[in-house]
């Protein structure tokens, strides 16, 4: 004879609810990682495009010796660079901006990267040299965060790169 009766059934109850919690953080944490690389990848793909473009653009005056920078040039390698590289992502939208200093000391610009924290060093592109800095802005879909209304993250990231050295 039992004295105490226990609830029947409520272990199931908890069993689903705590799967699908658990579910849950699983999609979390895997939409999590999936916008730590997409992030990581872009910075790559910022920081190689502004590579190329300062690459192709850069010139050495033999006359003077000094370094110069052709904007067309480097803004149109760093462009074709971006468009064969984003389409191997599956992005939903993407965006990008493309400047070049090319003055001989370099210089700052104001307001870009529009958005600040784009730059991992903070605050507005400013080389010493002239340079390229690309900033893209990307959207990419989750995977499961879309069960709560989150369809995609969209990410900023600015790199630049600068001559520093041209030896004929």
């Amino acid at each position: 004879m039992r004295l105490w009766r226990a609830p029947r059934g409520s272990g199931l109850v908890y069993g689903v609810l705590g799967a699908a919690l658990l579910l849950l953080v699983v999609g979390a944490l895997y939409d999590a990682y999936a916008m730590y690389h997409y992030r990581t990848w872009g910075y790559q793909v910022a920081g190689e495009a502004a590579r190329m473009g300062t690459l192709q653009g850069a010139d050495l005056d033999y006359a003077t010796g000094a370094v110069t920078l052709d904007a067309a040039v480097a803004a149109q390698a760093a462009r074709q660079f971006l468009l064969t590289a984003l389409p191997q992502q599956p992005l939903t939208a993407y965006a990008y901006d493309i400047r070049v200093i090319t003055a001989a000391t370099g210089g700052t610009l104001p307001g870009f990267p529009p958005v600040a924290w784009a730059n991992l060093d903070g605050g507005p592109m400013s080389l010493s040299q002239p340079g390229v800095g690309v900033y893209l802005v990307m959207r990419f879909p989750t995977a499961w965060l879309g069960l709560i209304s989150r369809d995609a993250y969209q990410v900023h990231v600015f790199s630049a790169a600068q001559v520093s050295e041209i030896v004929p």
